[in-house]
């Protein structure tokens, strides 16, 4: 996980064109725009998640679906909020809240003990 940290932090610096476009993936020939369902990117995803034996049971998969992952993955492993923004491509911090997913056993253990008393 931490290499793909780094791989797409390098990506959005270094190899993304430069465009307005809100998405992570954009084509790297005008117009710089996100890929499209059904196009080649959406299909190799697909592939490799096939390849790779996950199981998509009816489950919304694809590009969206691995910024949401990826937002939360990076929200495990303690990467302040502000790197998650920017390795999405958001200029507005609130429109990453709607990637994050809530993890039960990280709130747990941030929570404090409330006593109890009759």
């Amino acid at each position: 996980m931490e290499n793909l940290k780094y791989a797409l932090i390098d990506y959005m610096k270094n190899s993304r064109p430069s465009s307005d476009d809100p998405h992570i993936f954009i084509r790297h020939r005008a117009p710089f725009i996100a890929f499209a369902t059904g196009h080649v990117f959406w299909s190799t995803i697909n592939k490799y998640m096939d390849a790779a034996g996950i199981s998509i049971n009816n489950r919304k998969h694809g590009l969206h679906s691995m910024r949401h992952s990826l937002a939360s993955n990076l929200l495990k492993k303690n990467t302040p909020f502000p790197v998650i923004t920017g390795v999405l491509g958001h200029e507005n911090s609130n429109t990453t809240k709607l990637y994050l997913r809530i993890d039960i056993e990280q709130l747990r253990s941030v929570s404090l003990e409330v006593p109890y008393e009759r």
